[in-house]
């Protein structure tokens, strides 16, 4: 598989599957976030960085991530 698709796939994956835990919290929107949700997001973000990106840590591979996302 291209690896810049499985990439894809994984930031897509991972991406539906943040909005739908961040839509069962209820907050809506970025004004109904305190610091300690903030915080959580960053913290999520970079665990799931991983994920997203694997093995490939070049440039090319978080552009890909950051375009599909």
């Amino acid at each position: 598989m291209n690896p810049y698709l499985d990439i894809a796939l994984r930031s897509l994956a991972v991406y539906a599957f943040m909005l739908i835990a961040i839509r069962l919290t209820g907050k809506k929107e970025l004004s109904q976030l305190n610091t300690i949700d903030v915080v959580l997001i960053l913290l999520i973000s970079n665990a799931v960085q991983n994920a997203m990106v694997g093995d490939n840590t070049s440039l090319l591979g978080g552009l890909a991530a950051a375009a599909v996302l």
